[in-house]
């Protein structure tokens, strides 16, 4: 329903209502008169208020809607307006009242030495006027005043134009001011104009006006009423009511506008959420809680990221996930290809960072023996995976000695050791106690489980944990007596 008209006016039912407060209002028309004044132009800026009784009245008096229309300056005179103009989407500033107004005017125009003209009223109102006006605002200059009992405009057209005003109040009734201002205003030689309607009677003391707390609550009108019931009472019954059909289907149909508007938004955004949502989210809730994380490139937060996992570690499926984790790192493919080729020399190097985070990071702690395990498991895929194992197998031993002794080389009495290894683990299991290795270690069961669990990650066929033990050697262990047969006979 908004219409902009000028930046400050907005259309209300096809009248161009300003939109301002009361006090640029005024400036603005202080400015004007004096720019006219100066220049000498032959110019008339005409200001009217609109209230609830006026607007039905103009949208049945064509003459009316047109003084209205054009108007320089359509202030929002009274609550009901106010209120109509928002919930049409017009975004009224305040109430500008007629009286209001025109106290902010006298007052400026006392201080630029305009000459007024009052017209309208009756003659002791004006009498008492020109004796209080120039007190109460000092320096006011008052051309000349006329009664509004003279019917013929056109005689008080001719009686303003002799006074030579700069500004004309019109205080007679509607809708007779507003067609004055609309037809004689220029006729008169005036720079302003503005209908006033019973200001004088007011401004006189004829006329008590609301109690402030009154006027800002918006029941002045019922003052009136209260004041003058048996004349009041009609005017606004006939006219609230007219008011109220005509704004009461607008307001409904601009609120429904809105309320769909806003429906539309809310449905498009949430859909626009959804399809935002990015699939990583929707996979990491479908896949294992153990994902690779880690940038081997950055030492600290592959470091960190190691750690956290290990202390996660509860199982040895978690084992084969975080095995599986670190692989996918080591043989990750940068380039934009498609097809899943791996770059060896780019592993190889990688492979190299994550040796050397084992090596050094991790040499002492608690965990070594479960960290050992999961590179053990990374080397034996790669090893699998690997066109040249002895070369991988060199950058094993180039990086991690240690490792590569225990994983991939055998000593002259491994034998022996493994021999005695098998057996005394055997009897560990059985009993439930610790065990000491052949250096004199104490190791408990779960170490134990977790320090050989590497040779059964990828099962019990692995070419290479098959390869690490010599079955020549082993197959047939020493210092282990033979079970008898006991299958029954």
């Amino acid at each position: 329903m908004r219409d902009e008209l000028k930046g400050y006016k907005a259309a209300f039912f096809g009248l161009p209502l300003d939109t301002r407060r009361r006090s640029l209002v005024c400036a603005d028309i202080a400015l004007q008169v004096r720019n006219a004044r100066e220049t000498d132009a032959r110019t008339c800026l005409h200001h009217h208020c609109l209230n609830a009784i006026k607007l039905p009245a103009a949208l049945q008096d064509d003459n009316l809607f047109a003084a209205l229309a054009r108007a320089d300056c359509l202030s929002a005179d009274g609550l009901g307006v106010v209120f109509a103009a928002r919930l049409m989407g017009i975004k009224v500033a305040e109430r500008v009242t007629g009286i209001d107004l025109l106290t902010d005017l006298l007052a400026q125009f006392a201080q630029d030495g305009t000459r007024i003209f009052l017209l309208g009223a009756r003659q002791d109102v004006l009498d008492r006027l020109q004796v209080t006006l120039p007190t109460r605002f000092p320096g006011l200059i008052i051309a000349g005043t006329h009664h509004g009992y003279e019917f013929d405009d056109e005689k008080l057209a001719d009686c303003v134009a002799k006074a030579k005003p700069d500004a004309l109040f019109v205080a007679l009734p509607s809708p007779r001011k507003e067609l004055f201002v609309d037809q004689f205003a220029l006729k008169t030689g005036c720079r302003f104009a503005m209908g006033v309607g019973g200001a004088f009677d007011v401004l006189a003391g004829k006329v008590r006006r609301a109690p402030v707390i009154w006027q800002r609550a918006g029941l002045e009108f019922l003052w009136r009423i209260l004041c003058q019931p048996r004349y009041m009472i009609p005017r606004y019954g006939r006219g609230l009511l007219a008011f109220t059909r005509i704004v009461l289907p607008k307001v409904a149909d601009f609120q429904f506008k809105r309320l769909r508007a806003a429906f539309r938004r809310a449905v498009i955004m949430l859909a626009a959420f959804a399809m935002l949502v990015p699939v990583s989210e929707v996979k990491a809730q479908t896949q294992p809680q153990t994902a690779t994380n880690s940038d081997l490139e950055d030492r600290k937060a592959a470091v960190d990221w190691i750690e956290a996992e290990i202390a996660n570690v509860k199982k040895p499926d978690d084992v084969t996930r975080l095995i599986d984790a670190l692989l996918d790192d080591v043989l990750s493919n940068d380039s934009d290809s498609e097809q899943p080729v791996i770059n060896w020399s780019a592993a190889e190097s990688r492979l190299e960072l994550l040796l050397g985070l084992f090596d050094s990071a991790f040499a002492d702690g608690t965990s070594r023996f479960l960290l050992e395990s999961v590179l053990g498991g990374v080397v034996v895929r790669l090893t699998n995976l690997h066109p040249d194992p002895e070369r991988l197998a060199g950058v094993v031993r180039s990086n991690a000695a240690g490792l590569a002794e225990r994983l991939l080389e055998r000593k002259s009495d491994q034998r022996f050791t493994f021999a005695d290894e098998q057996s005394s683990f055997s009897n560990s299991v059985e009993s439930g106690a610790p065990t000491r290795f052949a250096g004199g270690a104490v190791i408990s069961q779960n170490e134990r489980l977790w320090r050989y669990s590497l040779f059964f990650i990828d099962g019990a066929q692995d070419p290479l944990a098959e390869s690490l033990w010599d079955k020549e050697e082993y197959n047939q262990p020493t210092g282990i007596a033979e079970l008898e047969d006991a299958s029954p006979r």
